[in-house]
């Protein structure tokens, strides 16, 4: 009988680390959304091959789909990245997308940690959000918080939890804790 290398044998699982990590980094993406806005339909998506319609699913503003592409990668592409986002935000007809980009040492087993990773978009993207707010306080703290990408002056970032406070019209995070 021949003998196959263990990468071959039937239902031997072949680890990719990178595509691990990026897994890992989705998932924790996905259970701090699911946990920020309060709502368990949000989920990560599977690959869509040429028509990927980005990484997490069923995240809306005012009613339209927001696509969230993660990024945990060693180096920032910036846009690189964006413009996949870009093409993802065609392919799914939304006007808003964002890419979460993983911080260096910055790890992903709590909510603080996972909502202190950065969040960027197109600044025109980040004003037409926040003038939909009807809530200048917030839009001004927002845009307090708000921080450049290096060397792309059409991006702006923000936190992931900034990001999901402006997905969240300014309301608290998380589930309501107080049933009384």
């Amino acid at each position: 009988m021949p003998q196959f290398p263990a990468s071959q044998r039937k239902g031997a699982v072949v680890s990719n680390p990178s595509k691990a990590k990026g897994t890992r980094f989705e998932s924790a993406v996905c259970d701090y959304l699911r946990w920020a806005l309060d709502d368990e339909r949000i989920q990560r998506l599977t690959l869509h091959g040429a028509k990927d319609i980005g990484d997490i699913g069923n995240v809306y503003f005012h009613g339209q789909p927001v696509v969230l592409e993660c990024k945990a990668t060693r180096t920032p592409n910036w846009r690189k990245h964006w413009r996949e986002c870009e093409i993802e935000m065609g392919n799914r007809d939304a006007e808003y997308g964002w890419v979460i980009r993983k911080r260096p040492r910055l790890g992903i087993d709590t909510h603080d940690k996972v909502g202190a990773h950065l969040a960027y978009t197109r600044k025109q993207t980040y004003f037409q959000m926040t003038d939909m707010l009807n809530n200048p306080q917030l839009a001004n703290k927002l845009d307090m918080w708000s921080q450049p990408i290096p060397r792309n002056p059409l991006l702006i970032g923000l936190t992931l939890q900034q990001l999901a406070t402006l997905l969240n019209n300014g309301l608290n995070l998380g589930p309501d804790k107080d049933m009384t």
